[in-house]
């Protein structure tokens, strides 16, 4: 797709949305297929941290705020609260071949994410279980002379979490310009901060050829200052307005593995951020005795950076915040869904479980402990009462290629809402 093509969709997309809103009733699940769409549309990139892709991301999220209808806070000239992160990129060359056949990126591999780039042709030395299990064919490798050979491991998975640890200091030793592992486990990609001094790149067992020989590298990468944003913006309580409930979403993602591929991430986290929209243009009609406070953090998939950013520097006091409800994960629900922080807050989540028992809407809740795993920890330490929420069942894909909206079924996406709705009514006292 040309530059051109991508700004034009982008546009198309805006425009389509403000059409659907305009048509639709709240309920209307095709409003939120509009915003996934959107969001994981070529223009996004992954809303990564190249090609504009997480500033695009912010910029659409925050014209839906305007067109919602959200105040922006008042210690804020625009929705956005920025700040400044470090990432690694991928967003030029990224080309692999074994034996002179060339591999997909996210299909048949996937780099390591502090990678650094590399270009060449490399003759290959295999690594088996055996010489990493035996003691002295590992202490013999550790003292062989590396001739700048790229390494391809080949252990089974099952050995993986015995053996890794080999691994790493068998490539710390020989100081190889390539290493390779080869995996029969989906191909599971994150993002990092920054890159080291190594290229390793993770291999699918099956997309090897037969008797690898050779390993052909073209991969760039960038080391970025990047300045991202938190979209914020809320709905005045019509009673108690100093007092906050709190809706959380991430809406960045993992950006590009090369110019040609970038990870969608349609559950994680653009039908997060979709159901925040949803709820944004509820509460807007129908506000609540206490203030709704909607953000929709950026450098979640970092370390949840954004969500540390803001509870370090809130626009409003977090001592007001009655309750905060996360969504991460949120697109299909037909085996249920699960709670972080059940057991912490467990006067709220027995409420939660009864709305859904009077009202039927999901087959099941299931109650988990603290976790930092999404953007409700950093409030959750700052003593925020907090639910993290994502859905159960479904579609297996995350973080990898597959996770598109075109596969994602939105299963119980309208009873979900509802029973937050319900919950958060509760909380304000509605």
């Amino acid at each position: 797709m040309t530059k051109f093509a991508a700004i034009a969709l982008f546009f198309i997309a805006q425009f389509n949305s403000k059409f659907i809103f305009a048509q639709t009733t709240i309920n209307d699940l095709s409003l939120a297929r509009q915003v996934i769409d959107t969001l994981c549309s070529p223009i996004m990139c992954g809303r990564g941290y190249s090609n504009n892709g997480n500033t695009n991301a912010a910029q659409y999220i925050a014209a839906q705020f305007a067109q919602i209808g959200l105040q922006t806070p008042p210690n804020l000239p625009t929705y956005q609260q920025p700040f400044t992160v470090s990432a690694n990129t991928f967003s030029g060359a990224m080309h692999v071949a074994i034996n002179q056949k060339t591999l997909v990126a996210g299909q048949d591999y996937q780099i390591n994410p502090s990678s650094v780039g590399k270009k060449g042709t490399f003759d290959l030395k295999i690594i088996t279980a055996k010489q990493l299990l035996n003691d002295r064919l590992f202490k013999k490798l550790l003292h062989t002379r590396n001739n700048k050979k790229a390494l391809l491991f080949d252990y089974p998975d099952s050995l993986a979490t015995q053996l890794n640890p080999k691994q790493e200091q068998l490539s710390n030793a020989l100081d190889a310009p390539l290493y390779l592992h080869l995996t029969n486990q989906k191909l599971t990609w994150h993002i990092s901060t920054q890159a080291n001094q190594a290229t390793q790149l993770t291999l699918k067992q099956d997309a090897l050829p037969m008797s690898p020989k050779t390993v052909t590298v073209d991969i760039d990468n960038e080391q970025r200052t990047h300045q991202t944003a938190n979209v914020v913006g809320f709905v005045r309580g019509t009673a108690q307005p100093d007092s906050f409930l709190v809706f959380t979403a991430h809406y960045d993602h993992l950006g590009q593995m090369g110019r040609d591929t970038y990870i969608p991430g349609a559950n994680d986290n653009a039908a997060g951020v979709a159901m925040l929209l949803d709820l944004a243009r509820y509460f807007v009609q129908k506000p609540a005795r206490y203030s709704i406070l909607f953000i929709a953090f950026s450098a979640e998939e970092l370390g949840l950076l954004g969500s540390q950013y803001y509870v370090e520097n809130p626009i409003f006091p977090l001592k007001n915040i009655r309750f905060l409800v996360n969504t991460d994960i949120v697109g299909t629900g037909n085996e249920g869904i699960t709670v972080v922080n059940a057991t912490e807050f467990s006067a709220d989540f027995a409420q939660l479980k009864t709305l859904n028992d009077t009202l039927q809407l999901l087959p099941q809740i299931k109650l988990r402990g603290k976790a930092a795993n999404s953007d409700h920890y950093p409030f959750y330490e700052k003593g925020v009462h907090c639910f993290f929420i994502y859905t159960l069942g479904g579609i297996k894909a995350y973080h990898d290629i597959y996770d598109r909206p075109e596969t994602l079924p939105l299963t119980k996406f309208t009873e979900l809402k509802q029973l937050i709705i319900a919950f958060m009514e509760k909380q304000s006292g509605n």
